[in-house]
């Protein structure tokens, strides 16, 4: 009678699961401990980065470059498929040049934007410029690694003396996190 209740019970609780997985059914003697279940965690390659969410060239002279105050950039939690693999954050304007404010007039263009290669914790930066053909490399993070950040990331926007337009002149621009290696 205790048998028959066990699997009774059994299959009670197998049902509760669904139809979707395989089950496997056996009668056993109690107690027994012999019954096993594989769990497995699938983990996919990933990392949490923080980029700014806005960056702010106040230009009071057009015929000089303006340079944005610093920024900072993490990526933590760094989860990759291999232990030579690194992470590359790279960089795209969406567009080839900002967008005017009202009235339109000359703008700058997306290439008059630059960055300076500032310390990395745990990475190595590159100095670059905007480009919205192709995204550039910021910074690639070390082998093994499962964190790197900059404090001292520096966007500068180039001289443009012919802007004669005042207000907001707008770029976005998107952000490139990937692995790469072997």
């Amino acid at each position: 009678m205790k048998k028959l209740f066990v699997v009774a019970a059994l299959m009670g609780g197998i049902s509760l699961f669904g139809a979707q997985n395989a089950n496997a059914q056996t009668t056993v003697t109690l107690p027994d401990s012999s019954l096993t279940t594989l769990f497995t965690a699938t983990v996919s390659e990933q990392a949490r980065v923080v980029v700014p969410g806005s960056v702010l060239f106040n230009v009071l002279n057009v015929g000089s470059s303006t340079a944005a105050s610093a920024a900072s950039v993490t990526v933590d939690q760094i989860v990759l498929s291999t232990a030579t693999k690194q992470l590359k954050l790279s960089i795209q304007a969406a567009a080839a040049s900002f967008t005017a404010p009202a009235g339109g007039g000359t703008t700058w263009s997306a290439s008059d934007i630059s960055w300076n290669n500032p310390a990395w914790t745990n990475a190595t930066g590159s100095a670059g410029t905007l480009s919205s053909a192709t995204y550039n490399t910021v910074s690639t993070c070390d082998q093994g690694t499962d964190n790197c950040s900059t404090t001292n990331l520096v966007f500068t926007l180039a001289a443009k003396p012919t802007v004669q337009r005042s207000g907001n002149h707008t770029l976005t621009v998107t952000w490139k996190v990937e692995s790469i290696g072997a």
